[in-house]
């Protein structure tokens, strides 16, 4: 039976949105397409109709994990209130709730390993995504354009490099790490 184009967007929006958060949860060679396609209640013979090849749904899930941390960077800037803009993104991004939720936390955080092992289309994608995040801080920051730039840069690499070492490490380790890193990207 076919599908209409309603059908066929909404399975592949499903397969995209359990790749995303297998892909974070698992990584990428735990990350099976059987597994993915259970998970988004089809059919592993489906897969082919909407994907041409594993690299292709990391990319496309991997598009779809920075697209849902640049909105939820958005949100939380637009409720910064008076607060600084950098603060207020540590308090966001370094929070306990982040470390925890790795299937819907940044995919920087959970995979930058892996993909440094990937093919090149997959970390090209990875890259875009970063520098869109990047360049989403940037936009909130007062000052000229290349100091908005580097302080974005510095303010993720501190906080995503804070979040790897708290999710590989002991509590007590964590909080530190994460106390610290929020005092430095307040600095910024």
């Amino acid at each position: 039976m076919r599908q209409s184009r309603e059908a066929k967007a909404d399975t592949r929006e499903a397969i995209v949105a359990a790749a995303s958060r297998m892909l974070r949860e698992r990584g990428i060679d735990r990350t099976s397409v059987a597994d993915v396609m259970q998970a988004a209640s089809k059919t592993h013979g489906g897969f082919y109709r909407h994907f041409d090849t594993k690299d292709a749904l990391l990319s496309t899930a991997l598009s779809a994990a920075f697209g849902q941390m640049t909105r939820y960077l958005e949100a939380g800037l637009s409720e910064t209130g008076s607060m600084p803009v950098l603060p207020a993104f540590a308090d966001h991004y370094l929070s306990d709730a982040m470390v925890a939720n790795v299937g819907d936390g940044c995919p920087v955080a959970a995979l930058s390993g892996e993909v440094a092992r990937s093919s090149g289309e997959i970390r090209q994608g990875f890259g875009v995504g970063v520098r869109g995040f990047i360049d989403t801080l940037a936009a909130a920051l007062d000052g000229a354009p290349e100091d908005r730039q580097r302080r974005a840069a510095q303010a993720f690499a501190m906080a995503a490099g804070a979040v790897m070492i708290a999710r590989a490490s002991d509590a007590e380790t964590a909080a530190e790490v994460l106390a610290a890193a929020r005092a430095g990207v307040a600095a910024i």
